[in-house]
């Protein structure tokens, strides 16, 4: 690699950008949500409820069905991991982190795109939908295809 005025230029409006992600309002939403969450008595307790039942769940999975109480250890897990999903600062925390993931992807999209549009950018979200409506990871086989009109 060759270090030159070019690359100290990219260099900078690399950390630009960064500071500008640092501030922007997606990031302090994300930032508070997660700092809620970390001080949420009722959150942390559900959470932690859900991973009792996870680690209680995990230790007689491999046995599968033939596993005493299997079924029932499997429920609880599904019911905890429901009352985490439902608490309000979790649920919150979930919002912000996705539209802080999603801003994070449209730009690593808008760099890889003005360079070339056959650049590949792995989004944050498999399941994110794409401009076509299908999930970004979709779309990628489907542009390889030729058969396929976008």
């Amino acid at each position: 690699m060759i270090i030159n005025e070019e690359l100290f230029e990219i260099e900078k409006q690399c950390t630009q950008l960064i500071e500008k992600i640092k501030t922007s309002k997606a990031m302090k939403e994300y930032e508070r949500s997660k700092e809620s969450l970390a001080i949420s008595s009722s959150a942390q307790k559900k959470i932690n409820i859900f991973k009792k039942a996870k680690e209680k769940f995990e230790s007689i999975e491999e046995y599968g069905e033939y596993a005493p109480d299997y079924c029932e250890f499997r429920q609880e897990v599904y019911k905890a991991k429901r009352i985490v999903d439902i608490d309000e600062d979790v649920y919150q925390y979930r919002v912000a982190e996705r539209v802080l993931q999603s801003q994070l992807d449209l730009i690593a999209k808008k760099i890889a795109s003005s360079i070339s549009e056959n650049i590949l950018v792995s989004a944050g979200d498999p399941f994110s939908l794409s401009v076509i409506g299908l999930p970004s990871a979709c779309e990628i086989h489907l542009e390889k295809r030729k058969d396929i009109e976008l």
